[in-house]
């Protein structure tokens, strides 16, 4: 029985199958008939082991499934990047959500399938053979479509209602995986990110989380301990994705849906509004994904005038994007009727956001409105934690799930 814990992203797979952490960008390509390249061959065992080795990273397949009505031929994830073709990914001013997205299945299904040809190839299978996998998966959706029952169950169905093959195209001969899964956990994210921090799993992760507290806090740092914020049962978790932002508020340890809300946009909806601006001001980006790589690399000295002109317009798109969040928040917390203990920020767009902009003192502000002027403390998480932290719950959730 394989064990899937799939964190499924608008920028990003983050997922663990099996103990396997695995991470690859949120698209795909549909081949045209001349962007199918030949067979791969290799001149040596080692170069083989090598390639197979990351298997994932080279997915060219064709998926059968009465789930999926996108037809095609499609490399997936990094495969995709590399091959510099026209990329498929999530529509993140799509309202249709992930649940009825083809996109959800033809990402997760080939995930599956390419570490079960992985973990084939490293225990010596013959892959002329037709691969056959069962599969037991927790899944998170947005707070908007996993509070709603009929959503969650129609996308369980997709998963668990049918056989689906996929086939992989890289060699001579395909490789045919069948998948069935066992069972289907549909969580909300958010929650299972706060859920994976009050285990105190991570011990890195409290200490961080500690950390990150005494010094934003000092006055009250001799009065909290780390089992304090971890353990706290009124909180409001904050999730900063590409395409949405989740808010979900905790009350006595358990989520409370009808105050918690999804923002249909996310960092990267904040960047295609700085790409505008960008691009009237004749700074030449293509895309947001070009945008963000920029932002990242550090500028030499002879880019360093037009990096930091590039970052005053991305800083001011963002101030209006960290406005939205505050005022769900405050519908959140209003919605709640409870007293919030403290609030935890995560996601990819928190780790530039927290540096980039006055989010963390707008929320403090506007939380005191609701505490008698009394500030409630707002967490960030480390930047090497944040992405992972929905997927180390679906983890849990599947570990312990009977």
């Amino acid at each position: 029985m394989m064990k899937t814990a799939n964190d499924l992203g608008y920028g990003s797979v983050k997922a663990i199958i099996d103990d396997k952490e695995i991470q690859f960008p949120s698209v795909f390509t549909i081949e045209r008939e001349q962007d199918i390249a030949s067979p791969v061959e290799f001149e040596s065992k080692s170069q083989k082991d090598e390639y197979m080795k990351e298997f994932l990273n080279h997915m060219d397949v064709t998926i059968s499934s009465s789930s999926i009505k996108t037809p095609g031929r499609f490399l997936i994830g990094q495969n995709a990047v590399d091959q510099n073709l026209p990329l498929t990914h999530f529509d993140i001013n799509d309202y249709a959500g992930k649940a009825e997205s083809d996109y959800s299945l033809i990402l997760t299904l080939s995930m599956i399938a390419g570490a079960a040809v992985e973990q084939a190839y490293e225990e010596g299978k013959d892959l002329s053979e037709p691969l056959k996998v069962n599969t037991r998966m927790a899944a998170a959706l947005p707070v908007k479509e996993g509070s709603n029952i009929e959503t969650k169950n129609m996308y369980r169905e997709r998963y668990a209602g049918s056989t689906h093959q996929v086939t992989f195209h890289n060699f001579k001969n395909p490789i045919t995986v069948t998948i069935e899964f066992d069972k289907i956990f549909v969580a909300t994210e958010g929650e299972t990110a706060q859920l994976f921090i009050s285990t105190g799993k991570d011990k890195d992760l409290t200490k961080k989380i500690k950390e990150d507290f005494d010094t934003r806090y000092p006055e009250m740092a001799s009065l909290v301990k780390a089992e304090d914020l971890i353990q706290a049962k009124n909180v409001v978790s904050i999730d900063i994705g590409a395409g949405t932002v989740d808010i979900v508020v905790i009350v006595n340890g358990k989520a409370l849906v009808s105050a918690s809300y999804s923002l249909s946009e996310g960092y990267d909806n904040a960047l295609e509004e700085a790409l505008e601006v960008l691009r009237d001001k004749k700074f030449n980006f293509s895309s947001v994904a070009e945008l963000k790589e920029f932002l990242a690399t550090k500028p030499s000295p002879l880019s360093r005038g037009r990096y930091e002109a590039v970052q005053k317009v991305v800083y001011a798109q963002l101030e209006p994007f960290c406005d939205r969040i505050v005022t769900e928040v405050s519908r959140s917390v209003r919605k709640a009727g409870a007293t919030i203990e403290v609030v935890y920020v995560h996601g990819g767009g928190s780790i530039p956001m927290k540096d980039q902009t006055m989010l963390r003192t707008k929320l403090e502000d506007k939380l005191k409105d609701f505490n008698g002027g009394q500030v409630v403390p707002v967490i960030w998480i480390p930047k090497e934690k944040a992405q992972t932290l929905n997927r180390d719950g679906l983890e849990f959730i599947v570990d312990h799930a009977k």
